[in-house]
């Protein structure tokens, strides 16, 4: 689940990086203050709260990593017709080279998490000596 969660904070990086590069198109350039208050306070940027939600569930004990898994896998399939984050991220997705690297890091990590929970006693070969 490390690597996972790590992929997905790589993207969640790159995504609130290609909005604020958008952002400072339109309103200038702001300081890393102030794009955080946009962030939180502006509904436009209201979709990234899913994935922000769920990388913070992922550090939860408690939380079931069946169900977490499940979630990630639904939200980060990108669909022009779905929920606001996978109509947005859609976009992303095409519009930039380092959003799409990102997604496919998180959909690796997503399949290598998926299996590894799946197979617990399965763990990577050792090279041979």
């Amino acid at each position: 689940m490390d690597d996972f969660r790590k992929a997905l904070l790589d993207l969640h990086r790159t995504l609130i990086a290609e909005e604020r590069a958008g952002f400072e198109r339109r309103a200038g350039q702001v300081n890393a203050a102030a794009f955080l208050r946009v962030l939180i306070e502006d509904e436009a940027y209201a979709w990234l709260r899913p994935l922000s939600a769920l990388i913070v569930r992922i550090d939860d004990e408690e939380e079931d990593r069946a169900a977490l898994l499940a979630e990630a896998r639904a939200l980060i399939r990108p669909d022009l017709t779905g929920t606001p984050f996978q109509t947005r991220y859609a976009g992303l997705i095409e519009q930039s080279p380092d959003v799409a690297y990102a997604h496919g890091a998180v959909k690796q990590a997503l399949r290598y998490a998926t299996s590894a929970w799946q197979e617990p006693s399965r763990s990577p070969a050792l090279p041979a000596s």
